[in-house]
């Protein structure tokens, strides 16, 4: 009953919230800004060729969401990819002799890619550990518009198999060193979605991930560490329910509102069962109630000062939110007891700064920073995290596509886990392009009190290996 009200409270405020924003002055963002520049990451700027296009899916030629830079890729996707149309260009099997095409025009599209990372300490730590994380992800979209004529609707489901080792369990690191590892397989994400008032409303309902819509930016994909990459970590280090699969996912409804060609809203309601986002029956735990109670609120409000779609290639975006979880949750630092919910707040953003190369182009400098907060160190063993860094896409000119990135981040860790301070972490890595669908990036981190623990410093090196199909 309760979860019923919570439902109806959220749909009815996502209803006023829409309404009184139909009555602002609103431009399309298909239209606006009509002179802005290709964001798709190649090389040239050049429109396809008449023998290319009739190979690639409409949307070849336009640019690409800014929460959506590589479409074709179904790991940790942001759910604004699932109705991005694919460029084969991104995929290592093109358009399978025209079998790709053939489906599209069907409304049915197929998405896989492999990523694997190979690391270790260098320093710190018991022992040298060698541990190796790989992740292939599946997806399918299907188009109901196009296959049953169901204007705006569509039909998502993904799913995972991962294998290798834990390092960071190893190392007793408090943000996990990648965000790869979940062994064994995984049912991911699948939900329906519907689009209205000219695709200014999005809407989605069935089993979600919180993470992969809220809190994130896209600059965090440049990164290996899961504390910065996709989310600040203690959002889902605090309360598993957000966290995306693998491993988990959780009954859920969420809507996302173009307000204005800059400003985007976003909510969702959340079940918080635990099994569940912990990924029981490998991802296929769908009860509502195992002894947990409430609902996992999500709402926020993101400004994209150059527009929401038609950005020009300065990639700005900035987000504040609100996280809201009623359930009961064990204390810390043991769980021997339980106690209430929490309220967080979140808020993040990135800007281009530097393009040598004019406004329009994808060379350049982008910094960025994060910041979140629990109001509940009982129960939150990271109550306040602090991040930034930045990236530089095209330092070295022949290599446009390549990227170099820093970052940092800062965990406090809870007043009530005696001995502890705060784990920091600093990152630096290098993803060398070599084709659009396969990247390889060679990766430095530096680890500060791992655990919050007054102990050695711990240095992990490695490498990602990343292969869209």
């Amino acid at each position: 009953m309760a979860m019923s009200v919570l439902l109806a409270a959220t749909l009815w405020t996502l209803l006023l919230v829409i309404t009184s924003g139909s009555a602002l002055a609103f431009q399309d963002p298909a239209t606006s800004q009509a002179g802005a520049g290709n964001l798709r990451d190649t090389p040239s700027q050049a429109p396809p060729s008449p023998t290319q296009v009739s190979h690639l899916p409409a949307s070849t030629s336009k640019m690409n969401r800014m929460d959506c830079p590589r479409s074709a890729d179904p790991h940790r996707r942001h759910t604004g990819c699932k109705d991005e149309e694919l460029d084969w260009e991104e995929t290592l099997s093109h358009d399978l002799a025209g079998l790709r095409s053939k489906m599209w025009k069907l409304g049915i599209s197929t998405s896989l890619s492999y990523t694997g990372l190979l690391q270790t300490n260098a320093t710190g730590g018991p022992h040298q550990i060698w541990g190796y994380a790989g992740q292939l992800v599946a997806g399918l979209n299907v188009d109901l518009g196009k296959l049953l004529k169901v204007k705006g609707m569509s039909v998502y489901v993904g799913g995972s198999w991962g294998t290798g080792d834990n390092l960071s369990a190893s190392l007793g690191t408090l943000f996990p060193v990648n965000s790869i590892w979940a062994s064994t397989y995984y049912l991911g994400e699948m939900y329906l979605q519907q689009t209205l008032l000219k695709s200014r409303l999005t809407a989605l309902g069935g089993r979600l991930a919180a993470a992969n819509t809220f809190a994130t930016l896209p600059v965090f994909n440049n990164y290996v560490n899961y504390g910065l990459n996709p989310n600040p970590y203690p959002l889902g280090g605090n309360d598993i329910a957000f966290l995306g699969p693998p491993t988990g996912t959780e009954w859920g409804v969420q809507a996302t509102y173009i307000l204005t060609p800059a400003v985007q809203i976003s909510a969702g309601l959340f079940n918080n069962n635990l099994n569940s986002a912990s990924g029981q029956n490998h991802g296929t735990d769908w009860t509502l109630q195992q002894g947990n109670k409430g609902a996992l609120v999500v709402a926020q409000v993101s400004y994209y000062p150059h527009g929401i779609v038609t950005d020009q290639g300065k990639q700005g975006e900035y987000t504040v939110g609100l996280i809201s979880d009623n359930n009961s949750f064990s204390t810390v630092p043991g769980g021997e007891a339980k106690s209430g919910g929490y309220v967080g707040a979140f808020a993040m953003g990135q800007e281009m700064v530097y393009q040598p190369d004019g406004r329009g182009t994808m060379r350049g400098l982008t910094v960025w920073g994060s910041w979140a907060y629990n109001s509940k160190p009982l129960i939150s063993i990271v109550p306040l995290f602090w991040g930034a860094g930045a990236s530089y896409q095209g330092l070295i000119s022949k290599r446009k596509n390549d990227a170099v990135s820093v970052g940092w981040i800062y965990g406090q860790v809870s007043r009530y886990v005696p001995d502890t301070t705060a784990e920091q972490i600093l990152e630096v890595n290098y993803r060398w392009l070599y084709r659009r669908f396969l990247s390889i990036t060679p990766d430095f981190q530096y680890i500060w009190n791992p655990g919050g623990h007054s102990v050695p410093g711990v240095t992990v090196v490695g490498v990602k290996a990343s292969i869209t199909f």
